[in-house]
């Protein structure tokens, strides 16, 4: 179990209820009425506990002078982007400096400079900031590096990174980056994210909680994800007091790849350790000192060691230096407690999780750096005291890979003095019994047993599923309602008024009678003027609607019927002011299978009763009835409806969203139609029937449009080159042809190319206009086997889809 998060000594309150919305749109073309192009405008603006919507663009922050941040938060805010494949935040390139943040001297990490996004509190009043849907890149948006010393920084505050990515946090990974500011073995921190605190004594205020979820950390130096008691950065640590907690799901922490030359064409010309230039080892995780993590359904790859000293593989030789790199390393950390009230309670674990391609897979050590933490795998709850599992790191369920050309899968080595022939992610301790009487064996530091045995593709006990990370944000549909004159007189002007909203940004709202636009707006107040037509039938009802577009082109419509009047009397009653409820949040779907439809955002009337009647009939105007139409479509579909008027029926329209699917001027009415890439998401069906006489009428239903299914084409090519054979991995993104290749080239690739069961390769490509994406490796022997894991993560408007392929 794990501890609850206590308010001991602060005063803990909720979130203010008048906390208000800032939106930012770099160029105002997805959000027009965002007040802000610039986060840090946005955020300086912010009270604490205010909301800031990200709609897309590429915000490149800060002035680039060196010791500066890109982002600095110094209240507690959210940070809401609209999702990690469309925006992106960065420093700006200061070609003065060739594009460096970090501090002139020895970077601090604690200082709250040289980073991308800096969230500074104090030991005595933390922050709380909560980022989801964004990218945090050490890359401007012209490509260009800039030096940081960390991407998120969590000084004194908690929160949460959901559905985030934390990259190039490194200026190179290239084999000679020690050479230039900011790359990889260079002295800088390089941190993915980091939780750490100014505090020399304990504060009072309990563990802060850090939630990471759905994210990604790569390109980073010394460390993917640190939760940091300490006050200093390397062993011995010396305890700050503070209780820092991180909750890691979901999530992947990908070290530097093992092609040590990668370029940017994709060629991978050489695989294998690094064994010149400085000695270094990267951590995917570390946690320190009274500080604790628990780790669930993630992956954690490729942190090794490299540089001259790098332990040579099958062999004892630099055995010592083998612990410098490490999939997850707990020094001085918090692990379990026991006592006779609350029983056992375990602070840090990893569960099911792929532990896979680092030096050492698992390290849990004393603060000291290199002393065991010895724990108790059968835990002792007799005698006095009662210890339960000790310092032990729980690390059950996971898949910690295969040994070198082992028929049998036996687990992780256990402290070996012989270096693997491939990184095989050994854990630290001495061998010790899993259970009383038990033959199967286990480790006093790391208690691995069980752990998933089977071969690698074996379902149920192999290798877990490596999940997608980050994936779209939930976005839900506008709300929007519509205002206007009961009544008007013929010749008369009106002014209809909508008043829209959104959980990102409303990008247009058009105003229509019938199929006739009558003018569309960007920015509030949303508002039409309209003249009743001097010959309008007496009596008649007009029927106009507003339909609101949001950043994700989702819609919605409202409706204001007008009864034409023809009396002496000057206009009649006066606009009602609108009104709308606050947008919904969208339920997030279930995890997509190999061909199953996954809805982007929309919800349908929660409100509808499928045992009354659904019939709108305005004054002597035409009346209209739906009979029956899709909630939820995901391919070809179908409205039928009834429409009625004595004056005859001119037109019935049925439109989904913005485009009208069909115009039928007589029974039946009908209407077959197929979605497009425009409709993914929440949409508002509309059935407008104008009669004869001009009168109109309409009906509204909310609907979800799924997105498409995508298939994935992977192909290698192979030829000679110096130095071995090149092998050229090329895909391809294909997509129904209701999608364009506008809608559907966005998003990126997750590649995993491995050989005997190693990774060679984790990347993620980007996809190019064409949908497309390619890599390369080689090797010296033309019949090495490689195997390819591909994943299209999904865009807007398509499915995430996977395959697998073998070559040689």
């Amino acid at each position: 179990m794990l501890p609850a998060l206590a308010c001991a000594g602060v005063l803990c309150t909720a979130p203010s209820a008048y906390a208000a919305t800032l939106t930012v749109d770099d160029d105002k073309a997805d959000c027009p009425a965002a007040t802000f192009t610039s986060v840090q405008a946005a955020v300086d603006a912010a009270a604490s506990g205010d909301t800031i919507t990200i709609c897309a663009g590429d915000y490149a922050e800060g002035n680039g002078a060196p010791g500066t941040n890109a982002l600095t938060i110094t209240k507690s805010l959210t940070l809401k982007g609209a999702g990690a494949d469309l925006v992106s935040i960065s420093p700006k390139a200061n070609p003065l400096v060739r594009g460096s943040i970090i501090e002139p001297g020895t970077p601090d990490i604690r200082n709250g400079v040289g980073d991308i996004v800096a969230i500074v509190g104090t030991p005595t009043q933390p922050l709380t900031v909560n980022i989801s849907g964004l990218t945090v890149d050490g890359y401007d948006p012209q490509g260009r590096e800039i030096a940081v010393e960390a991407g998120i920084l969590f000084l004194d505050a908690k929160g949460s990174v959901v559905r985030s990515r934390v990259t190039n946090v490194v200026t190179s990974e290239g084999d000679n980056a020690y050479t230039r500011v900011g790359g990889y073995r260079g002295t800088q921190p390089g941190i993915g994210i980091v939780q750490t605190s100014n505090a020399l004594l304990a504060p009072v205020d309990g563990a802060r909680k850090l939630i990471i979820d759905r994210t990604r950390v790569d390109k980073y130096n010394k460390i993917g994800i640190l939760i940091d008691g300490s006050q200093n950065d390397a062993a011995p640590f010396v305890p700050s007091g503070t209780v820092n907690w991180g909750v890691i799901t979901a999530s992947q922490i990908v070290g530097r790849t093992q092609c040590v030359n990668y370029a940017g064409t994709g060629n991978c010309a050489s695989v294998g350790l690094l064994t010149t230039g400085p000695l270094f080892g990267q951590d995917g995780l570390r946690v320190t000192n009274g500080s604790y993590a628990t780790v669930d359904s993630s992956l954690i790859s490729q942190n090794l060691v490299n540089g001259t000293g790098a332990p040579a593989r099958n062999s004892a030789t630099n055995n010592e230096n083998l612990s410098l790199g490490a999939g997850v390393r707990y020094a001085g950390a918090k692990m379990t407690t026991y006592a006779g009230a609350t029983g056992l309670v375990v602070y840090s674990r990893i569960d099911r999780s792929n532990i896979v391609d680092n030096a050492y897979g698992a390290i849990n050590v004393q603060a000291d750096g290199t002393t065991a933490n010895a724990g108790f795998p059968i835990p002792v709850i007799t005698g006095n005291p009662q210890p339960g599992y000790g310092n032990l790191l729980i690390a059950e369920g996971n898949w910690w890979g295969l040994r070198f050309n082992s028929t049998t899968n036996p687990g992780p080595a256990i402290s070996p003095t012989t270096n693997p022939q491939t990184p095989e992610n050994p854990v630290n301790g001495v061998t010790t019994a899993n259970a009383t009487g038990s033959t199967d064996q286990t480790s006093n530091a790391v208690d691995f047993f069980p752990y998933r045995s089977g071969p690698q593709s074996d379902p149920t006990n192999g290798q877990l599923p490596v999940l997608t990370a980050p994936i779209p944000v939930d976005d839900a549909a506008p709300a929007i309602s519509l205002a206007g004159p009961a009544s008007a007189a013929r010749g008369a002007t009106i002014t209809l008024s909508a008043a829209a909203s959104d959980d990102f940004g409303i990008k247009r709202v058009r105003f229509a009678e019938g199929l006739t636009t009558l003018g569309t707006t960007t920015l509030p107040p949303y508002a039409q003027t309209v003249t009743i037509p001097a010959d309008a039938a007496c009596n008649s009802v007009k029927t106009y609607s507003a339909v609101a577009t949001d950043s994700l082109g989702q819609t919605k419509s409202a409706t204001a019927p007008v009864t034409v009047t023809c009396g002496a009397g000057p206009e009649p009653t006066p606009t009602a002011t609108p009104t709308v409820t606050a947008t919904p949040t969208a339920t997030p779907p279930g995890p997509p299978g190999p061909s199953q439809n996954v809805t982007v955002g929309g919800y349908v009337d929660q409100d509808y009763d499928p045992s009354k009647p659904n019939t709108a009939t305005n004054g002597s105007g035409p009346t209209a009835a739906l009979v029956s139409w899709p909630r939820s479509i995901a391919g070809k579909s179908k409205v039928v409806f009834q429409a009625s008027s004595e004056a005859g029926i001119k037109s019935a329209a049925v439109i989904l969203g913005s485009r009208t699917l069909c115009v039928v001027t007589k029974a039946p009415f009908e209407c077959s139609f197929s979605p497009k890439g425009s409709d993914v998401g929440g949409q508002s069906l509309r059935i407008v029937v104008t009669d004869n006489a001009g009168a109109t009428t309409e009906l509204t239903r909310n609907v979800v449009v799924s997105r498409f299914v995508a298939a994935l084409k992977v192909s290698v090519s192979k030829k000679a080159v110096k130095g071995g054979f090149k092998r050229t991995l090329t895909g391809k993104v294909s997509f129904p042809s209701a999608v364009t290749k506008a809608q559907a080239c966005s998003g990126k690739v997750l590649l995993t190319i491995k050989s005997s069961g190693r990774s060679v390769l984790n990347q993620e490509v980007k996809l190019s206009k064409g949908c497309t994406f390619s890599r390369s490796v080689t090797s010296k022997s033309a019949k090495q086997s490689f195997t390819a894991e591909v994943k299209f993560g999904g865009n807007n408007v398509l499915n995430a889809v996977g395959k697998s392929r073998r070559f040689s």
